[in-house]
């Protein structure tokens, strides 16, 4: 796939988004449901008109979750991860050297 190709068109995203009424990142999760489906059920009509219902309807709190992530740069996103996990790891840490 070439590097144009596998870019967004952010004018194509924000018309598609128009004409389904689902928002951009809402749209772009429903998007990712589809790719990760299997090529059949990615091609069954019904399951696609399943995804897209379900965006329009609201994708709840992981839906928003991982709305956000679209926001967050992948590098950004693991640094905060390394550090919650390092900020949960210290007070353990720091009681064992206590004793």
């Amino acid at each position: 796939m070439s590097e144009e190709s596998a870019a967004i068109d952010p004018e194509r995203l924000d018309a598609l988004s128009r004409r389904l009424g689902i928002p951009a990142r809402t749209l772009l999760v429903a998007a990712a449901r589809l790719a990760e489906a299997g090529a059949e059920q990615a091609a069954d009509p019904a399951f696609i008109a399943r995804v897209l219902a379900d965006a329009r309807e609201g994708s709840g709190a992981a839906g928003k979750t991982a709305e956000n992530l679209l926001l967050t740069p992948v590098a950004d996103f693991s640094t905060n991860e390394v550090e919650r996990l390092f900020a949960s790891l210290w007070p353990e840490t720091a009681r064992r050297q206590e004793t």
